[in-house]
Order: structure tokens, then sequence, then C-alpha cells
């Protein structure tokens, strides 16, 4: 029983070792996984412009360059080289090469050295797939795996891999790489010469560098020629011509171009190899590096270190340039940070959104706007908005008011909508990094208080040079154009938006005629500085850009009094310039429904003889004002006592302004009225108000304000007849807009009896 067992068991193991061997041989039977065949870690990826020109190369997991081109896009003269040079029996061996194992055996035997590898070029892919270490237990794994590319791929998809895969030195990776960078040409068109010249660099990239020691090369080239003339593969003269030609060296050079923008591609995944033929172009990208490295250069001595710019186009939404930094290689100043898509402080750039919201709600360019002494109480502390030059202008027109970047009047509109109402518009533009809630940022938002990204400032101002339609940037030139959203604003708000930004005249008494805002040509900008002067703005647009810069400093610094104006507007003059050498801008077209009516620069209201200076100004058709200027008598003569009581320390203190004995007397009544009466301040009676169809309605809304005697405490609002509200100091209460029309009452308890004032005012849906 004992000897029965040995035998059953030696009987086993021979059939453990047949089955072993078996599966051994079998082995080399079975193909190669496609994830092996993979390429990525091969391929690099070029970065193109719109136009093609090569803006960078980012190198493949290998640290390399490399792209994959077919066999039949490689020149049949390096495919001849290659076998003749690598492998002459490639297509009558299955992988390994016996008789050249056995002549590379001897040769290294004979030196004492190894000095033939005797690998063929099937090896050679196996190598550079897998990188196994160099010894004597790889390279037999190494032929195994040779062998199942045999059985895994033809010939010819053999020599496409090895083509594609063994480095050429200097970081590339196959032929196509590698003749651009040492030829300046593809890998096409390759002349004899210039294919044996290749060919020789695989055998020792390192050693045979044409960069370092051409001569090596050279000989090695001579050798391959030799070797294709005496296998007859070309004549005489092909080797006579071949060996005589000159192999001129391509200059070594890495583009690396629009360095910012490049980075965004990469880091958001833009392409895993191959090409990205992106929307930049770099030749508008080069110029507007230079604007603003001399502008910053300039700026230096009031501690001004660096810029950003962006440039999109308004019709396809394509980010034609895009620069981060004055200097992408400046490590002192943090260079390769990128401003556009940091959140800084945009200043008064906010503002037009501001008035595009209050045009919603019934506001129009003439509606005059108080820039007067206001104080907006608060729980933690009173917000006191002063202007830049720390003047009140008193009654402006909205038109003034925007164009000059008054920063009174602008929170003036945006008490009467409330910062919902802005915050809500914001964000239905894309400029999502204010995350806080309208509390957070109180009225002082549109003083631009909170954090955007320029390139969310940009998009944003596109909207209105898009005349309302929000089409998303794109950076590659394979993406659709995206309409995000149409009519976020309505053609005509966006039509008087920009109107009033395009108004040199308007914005002359704040910035001068000949401002950098001043073109010849009608554009529209807006500029912010904030109130600390560490971050100014200039957003602007035509019909067919729009431009975005940020002008500041990485650290936080504050600059030297430069503003928005001095600052980023010089660049932003200079890169509209640029854009318009050759051509005029596209006109803007006036939607239907905007009129043009005269009126009283002063009032805003329709003039009579008595006004001195008229204006035309555009409206939304039914907008435009019904009632003539009380402003001015008919003798020319200003009407100050026309003025509400909010006026009266503007005119004694602010304006210079002497009262007359009967101006003081209409103004004593009222303030008398005002000790034992109420009187609404807003809104004007007889206003109208409009829905906004692309709001929440829970944001659309308006304030009720009054002003009643010192004594009084609680004053009750009444809407149609029904109690509304108890409002106490400052008698203001919001009320959600809804259509109709409306007559509203305050009233109080004074000097035991009921005081009460009361308006009319409509909503149209």
């Amino acid at each position: 029983m004992q000897i029965f067992s040995r035998y059953e068991m030696k009987k086993n193991q021979k059939i453990d070792v047949v089955f072993a061997c078996l599966l051994g041989l079998l082995s080399f039977f079975y193909p190669i996984s496609g994830s092996d065949l993979s390429f990525d870690e091969v391929a690099s990826i070029k970065i193109l412009d719109r136009n093609g020109y090569l803006l960078r190369e980012v190198l493949s997991i290998q640290q390399g360059k490399g792209h994959w081109t077919p066999l039949a896009e490689i020149s049949s003269r390096a495919v001849e080289a290659a076998i003749t040079a690598e492998d002459k029996r490639f297509y009558a061996h299955g992988g390994i090469d016996p008789l050249a194992l056995a002549r590379a055996f001897w040769q290294n035997l004979s030196s004492g050295k190894i000095v033939s590898g005797g690998s063929t070029i099937t090896q050679q892919v196996i190598r550079n797939m897998f990188r196994f270490p160099r010894n004597i237990f790889y390279k037999t794994i190494e032929m195994w795996y040779a062998v199942r590319l045999e059985h895994t791929l033809s010939k010819n998809k053999i020599l496409e891999h090895y083509f594609n895969r063994v480095p050429f030195g200097n970081q590339t990776f196959g032929i196509e790489a590698a003749s651009q960078l040492y030829l300046g040409k593809t890998a096409k068109d390759l002349t004899w010469a210039e294919a044996s010249f290749l060919i020789a660099l695989p055998k020792s990239p390192t050693h045979y560098n044409p960069y370092k020691d051409a001569s090596a090369s050279r000989q090695r080239q001579s050798f391959i020629l030799t070797k294709l003339f005496e296998a007859t593969i070309i004549s005489k003269d092909e080797w006579d011509r071949a060996r005589n030609e000159p192999v001129f060296l391509f200059p070594k050079s890495s583009a690396f171009f629009a360095p910012h923008f490049c980075d965004y591609l990469i880091q958001n995944g833009y392409g895993s190899g191959g090409s990205i033929h992106s929307t930049l172009d770099l030749s508008l990208q080069t110029e507007v590096e230079k604007i603003i490295q001399g502008h910053i250069t300039n700026l230096q001595p009031e501690n001004v270190t660096n810029a950003a710019v962006v440039i999109l186009n308004n019709k396809t939404g394509d980010v034609l340039a895009l620069a981060g930094s004055s200097d992408y290689f400046d490590e002192r100043h943090d260079g390769q940070y990128n401003a556009v898509f940091a959140k800084r402080q945009p200043g008064s750039a906010l503002k037009p959104f501001t008035y595009a919201a209050a045009m919603n709600k019934g506001l129009t360019a003439s509606t005059i706007v108080p820039d007067i002494e206001t104080v907006i109480p608060s729980e933690k502390a009173n917000f006191t908005p002063h202007n830049y030059d720390n003047q009140f202008h008193g009654p402006v027109r909205a038109r003034m008011a925007l164009a000059c970047s008054y920063n009174v009047s602008a929170v003036r509109v945006l008490q009467n909508i409330g910062v919902e109402s802005l915050l809500s518009t914001l964000h239905a533009c894309g400029v999502n990094s204010l995350t806080e809630t309208p509390e957070f940022y109180g009225h002082g938002l549109t003083l631009g208080n909170g954090e955007v990204t320029l390139f969310e400032l940009t998009r944003a101002y596109s909207i209105l040079a898009n005349q309302g339609r929000w089409i998303e940037p794109r950076f590659i030139m394979e993406q659709p154009v995206h309409t995000v959203r149409d009519n976020i604003f309505s053609p005509q708000i966006s039509f008087l938006i920009t109107d009033i930004l395009s108004d040199n005249n308007a914005r002359t008494p704040a910035f001068g005629f000949d401002s950098p805002l001043s073109l010849p040509f009608p554009c529209a900008a807006k500029t912010g500085t904030s109130s600390d002067f560490k971050d100014n703005m200039t957003v602007g647009y035509t019909a067919d850009y729009t431009v975005g810069i940020w002008v500041g400093n990485f650290d936080n610094t504050p600059m030297r009094q430069i503003s928005g104006v001095t600052g980023a507007g010089p660049i932003f003059h200079d890169i509209m310039m640029h854009l318009y050498k050759d051509r005029n801008p596209t006109i803007m077209t006036v939607p239907a429904s905007i009129v043009k009516k005269n009126v009283c620069s002063m009032s805003g209201d329709l003039p009579h003889i008595g006004c001195s200076a008229v204006i035309e100004e555009f409206f939304i058709g039914g907008t435009e004002p019904k009632t003539m200027c009380a402003f001015h008598q008919s003798n020319g003569v200003l009407n100050y006592s026309v003025l509400t009581p909010v006026y009266q320390k503007w005119l004694t203190q602010y304006s210079g302004y002497n009262l007359t004995s009967s101006e003081e007397k209409k103004l004593s009544v009222d303030i008398l009225q005002e000790k034992t009466g109420i009187r609404i301040i807003y809104p004007k009676n007889k206003a109208i108000f409009k829905i906004d169809p692309n709001l929440k309605r829970s944001y659309q809304s308006i304030y009720f304000e009054a002003l009643a005697p010192e004594q009084l405490n609680e004053i009750r609002w009444y809407v149609n007849n029904s109690y509304y509200q108890a409002a106490s100091k400052p008698f203001r209460v919001t009320w959600n807009l809804s259509p109709g029309t409306y007559r509203i009452r305050a009233e109080g308890d004074f000097n035991q009896k009921t005081i009460v004032d009361e308006l009319s005012f409509e909503v149209l849906p």
C-alpha cells in the first residue's frame, strides 16, 4: 500500500510537471491586455491657440512629449531605416531573434562587457511599455512578453507602437514628437538623411543627444545609411546624396505662452492626451501681456505690483485672452497666482446691476435720486456712505449718478429696491461668490463690500453686452456655444445701462472729459475701487468684446491712492484701442419700444421755456416723464422750494445756495408739517413699478418710508385701506410687489389726534 502511494505520487508529480509546461507554453499565446497597450502614460498634451499655434506642451506621466501617429503617417524611409538598423529580420521572427541573441552573446563575451543587447523591435516595444529593470531575469520576462505581443498585434501595429513609444531624447517619445523637436517638421516627409538621423537617436538618447554632441549622432546616422546601402534599400546615388545632405537642427525651444490660461485648462481636466484646440488668441494675448507689464512698471512707485485681464468674445463666449498676473515668472510677487479667479472686492463695479434691478421696478435714466447725507441704522453700526470726492451732489438724475459713480445715490437706489433684489440679480448673472445673506452685506453691497472674481464680473457684464442674454464663456473650440439663460435683463434695460456707461459727457463731472474711459468709439465702461485701495477694477464692453481688468497686490497691501480710473482704466483703454486698431466696433442695436424724449437736465421732467439746459434721454416706452419741470420758473430762475425737506441740509450746508425769504418760508412750512404731520417720502405719488419676470417674486419688493414729528415713535401703514404693518423709526417697511393700482396711507397718533399722509402708485405685471 505504501509502495503504491509512492508510485501514485511520482505519477502525479509527472502530470503536474507536464501540466505546468503546457500552461507555460500556452501562456506565450495569451494576448496582452488593452490597458497594457494604452498610450496614456506616453501621450503628452498640446495646447493650441484658436489659430493652431502651440501655447504649451504638457509632459506625459513619463515626463515626456509624445503624440500617437498612425504608421501610414510616418515616412516609409524611417520604417526602412529602423528595421535595417534595429531588427533586420523583423518580419521573420516571432518576437525573439535567436541569431541576434547569439551574436550579442558572442560580442559581449569577446569584449568582456555588454556591447550589444540583441533586442528585437518587439522587445523594445515591451521594454518601453513596462520599463523593466535591466537584468537577466527581466530580460527573460521581456522575451516572454515579446512573444505574446506577436500573438496580439500584427507586425505593422507593432511597428506603429515602436515609432510612438521609443525615446528620442530631450523628453520626447515617438518619431513625430522627435521630428517636430529636432527638425521642425512632421515625420511624414523625411528625407533619407533626416530619417536615418532620427533613427540613430533611440540607440542611446543621452549619448546621441544632438544638442550636446552632434558628431556622435552624425556618426550613428552615417552607420545607418551605410547599412541601408549594403542592404540595397538605397542606391549609390541616394547614399551619396544622403551622406552629403546637411540636416539642419531646429533650435531647442519650449513653447510656454499664456501660462495662467494653460494652467487653468490642465487643472480643470480639459483633455487627457493629444491636442486641445483652445479659444485663446495668442497674438492678442501677447499684446495684452505687454500692455499689462508696461503699466505695472509705471505704477510701481505707487505700490502697485500686479494686474489681471480677461477678454471675452460676446457672441460666442470665447475666452480670447487671460492673464492672471503681470508676470508669471515673478516669484517675488507670486506671479503664478491667478487673480482672474481670485475673490476680490469690486468696489463700484457692481453699481450697474443695482440700477438695472431698479429699472425693473420703474427707475428711469431721468429719475431724480437724492445724493445727500444718508444714515442707515443697523444693529451693529450705522452705515453712512460717502462719495469719492467727499461731496454731496443733491438731486441727481440716475444717468448722472451712475455715470459719475456716486456712492450715496447708489445706496439710495438700493434702499428703494432692497438688498435682496440686488443680491438675487447678481446671482442670476452668475456672480456666485456672494454666498452670504443680504443682511450680511447690507447696503454696502452696491459699493462692492462683497468679494467676487474678475471672471464672474466680466461674465456678468457680457450679459449686458448681449442685451440680457447669458452666453457661458468657453475655453476650447470644441465646446458648443451655450446660452445659459435669455432675458436676465430685458434688451431695453440692457440698452439703457449700456448707453449710460458709454456716456462720456455724463461721467465728465467725476472723471473729466479726457479720462482713460474716453474712447473714439462707443464703449460702456465702469470702474471700481475698494475702500482701502487694495483692489481696483475696470470692466467694459462693446457689442463685440467684454474686457475685465483687476489691479492690486497679491499680498493685500494698499496702493497709494490708485483708483479704478487711474489703475485699471489705462490698461482697459489700451486694450480696447488694440482690439479696434483695424476695425470699428459693431453698432449696438436699439431695441424695440425705446423712445427718446427731451428732458430738463436738472429735474429730469419735461422741459419748458424756463429750462436752461435741455437734453435728450432714452426711455422704455410708457416710462417717459409726464409732468413739466418744476425746478425752473418760466423766467429761468431755479425754484429750490419744490425740493422735499430731505434736501434742506444739503441746500444750506453743502450746495452753498442761499435761500430766498420765500423759499425759506416754503421750506419752513414743509418742515413744520413734518413737525406736526406725516409725509410719505417713498414711493412718490403716481410712481410706476414693474415686475421683473426673471427674479423670484419674494425678492421683488419696495420700501414705504415716511418722515414724522420727532415725538412720534410709531406709524401705521395701510394698503388700499387695509392695515399692513406698524413701523418705528425710521418708519420704513418692506412691501412685496404685486400687479395692480394701490393707495397707501401712513398714520400716527400725535397731540391727541391722528395725522395722515397718503398717495397712489401702480405696479405693472
